[in-house]
């Protein structure tokens, strides 16, 4: 029996000030499934994430997370930003920095003894338990990136949008997060963009490939006419499963 629907889009389109940045969208992300979102920058990645969690809406077309508006489903996804804003200056702690996912919960700023279990329980997840006191801005890049992460698991969300999360982290660093997040795919729906096809390939279930439209692939290695109007050029697609028509790759 196949999984429910996490993200359904139908034919979805989506301007800035004049300016169609996704075209005629459809495409159904189902639960339990660790998608990957790739493409040209400027190719509306982040617009398609943005849109997953409500901060967005479509010019046209409907969207729709665990059969919810975006807006109505939105204490059940975790989102984790491609550059988060923080004065690095305010003396801010690692704990308080994944407790501001909790603030959604509360009424006030006075968090509860079990919003801090969760937010410790988080922290240990992404390997990050013993840093809870520490402060936010001295940490390295790879530890900043493995918080942010925390903080987007913190809301216990079903649905995980990560927008570029290994950006300027190193190797080891990157493979880290990836396993991480492998495991994290067993008990929720992950969409994540990233540049790096090689490192996903080993954990994703499904490429999405977004250049103001979206093409769902096959499972193979694709090189092309298919490839070039995608991304403008030559490019190799690695392997990826589960997001295939019977007809092979398919049109959004």
């Amino acid at each position: 029996m196949r999984a429910d629907p996490a993200i359904e889009l139908i034919d979805v389109s989506f301007a800035y000030d004049g300016y169609e940045a996704l075209r005629n969208v459809s495409l159904v992300i189902r639960e339990g499934e660790l998608c990957c979102v790739v493409g040209p920058n400027g190719g509306g990645k982040t617009t398609l994430l943005r849109l997953m969690l409500g901060a967005l809406k479509p010019t046209r077309g409907e969207i729709r997370v665990f059969g919810l508006s975006p807006n109505a489903a939105r204490a059940r996804v975790g989102y984790m930003p491609q550059h988060s804003r923080y004065d690095p200056q305010f003396p801010v702690t690692v704990m308080d920095v994944v407790l501001m996912a909790r603030a959604e919960r509360r009424l006030g700023w006075r968090y509860t003894s079990a919003d801090k279990s969760v937010a410790a329980r988080c922290l240990e997840e992404v390997e990050m338990g013993g840093f809870s006191g520490r402060l936010f801005n001295a940490l390295s890049g790879g530890q900043r990136q493995r918080v942010l992460l925390a903080r987007a698991l913190a809301c216990e969300p079903q649905l995980l949008l990560l927008d570029e999360p290994t950006a300027n982290v190193d190797v080891v660093v990157e493979d880290k997060l990836y396993s991480i997040l492998k495991a994290l795919g067993e008990r929720m729906t992950i969409v994540m963009v990233s540049h790096d096809l090689g490192f996903v390939s080993d954990i994703v279930q499904s490429v999405i490939c977004v250049n103001r439209r979206v093409v769902v692939h096959p499972t193979s290695n694709i090189t092309g006419e298919v490839i070039r109007d995608i991304y403008g050029g030559d490019m190799r697609i690695v392997r990826h499963d589960h997001r295939c028509s019977e007809e092979g790759h398919k049109h959004g």
